[in-house]
């Protein structure tokens, strides 16, 4: 069933369904984290329900932002909820597989490409029997590698790449972009509560980038021993 939820209350909205993945925290800080330039040409590589996109162009001024998305219902509603929203202008979402990116667009056209991709190789862990929930979960149709390759000719001289992933493939994924040339510039830790180990990192990345690494402040989902936010992931909300 379809709802409509506000990404940022009273302003932003997005159409969800059950039917299909769900956003959840990690589209939102990663929309959050990203830097984008005034009159930035920026693309979403998996942009799923639309998240961040909606959440890109609502909060600064790129010139377009481009999402590419295989499976047709979730391109269908996102389309809405930029309709919905009077973003028609800034955000075109298109039915690809990543895949078959450069069919679509030229050799570095983006200033920024940004993405929240399956987090699950395809051998581990229970795959859902749901098709849709499955594709946004496991690497069925496209495996980090081949973001990266992607993201690598997709992207500028000096354009950046934003993802978020699992702590525990960290070192797989910046074998991966350092082999594309693409370097690793700065993270941000994820946890759950200030107890528990991060289990998740925010990563930028510069397309042919100079050596030099830092590790910012981490992000702390919930207050210790509660289920409420903190006040860094409210005021990512935007609530209080």
């Amino acid at each position: 069933m379809e709802e409509i939820h506000y990404l940022v209350y009273d302003k932003l909205r997005i159409i969800q369904n059950d039917d299909f993945f769900k956003f959840g925290t990690d589209s939102v800080l990663l929309a959050d984290y990203a830097q984008i330039k005034d009159d930035d040409m920026v693309l979403d590589l998996g942009s799923g329900s639309g998240v961040i996109p909606l959440l890109l162009a609502y909060k600064n001024n790129p010139a377009q932002i481009y999402g590419l998305e295989i499976q047709k219902p979730l391109v269908q509603m996102s389309n809405r909820s930029v309709t919905l929203n009077n973003l028609k202008k800034k955000i075109k979402i298109i039915e690809a597989d990543i895949k078959n990116a450069m069919n679509i667009f030229d050799d570095n056209q983006f200033d920024v490409v940004i993405t929240n991709p399956p987090y699950r190789p395809e051998g581990v862990g229970k795959i859902c029997e749901n098709e849709y929930k499955a594709i946004a979960r496991h690497e069925l149709k496209i495996d980090i590698e081949e973001i990266s390759e992607k993201s690598a000719r997709l992207l500028r001289a000096g354009g950046r790449l934003y993802l978020v992933h699992l702590i525990q493939r960290l070192p797989q994924i910046i074998c991966f972009l350092k082999k594309y040339n693409i370097e690793p510039k700065e993270m941000k830790l994820v946890q759950a509560r200030s107890d528990k180990s991060p289990d998740r990192f925010l990563l930028k990345a510069v397309m042919d980038g100079n050596p030099g690494f830092v590790i910012k402040k981490n992000i702390i989902e919930f207050k210790d021993g509660t289920d409420q936010y903190t006040d860094q992931i409210k005021n990512i909300y935007g609530v209080d």
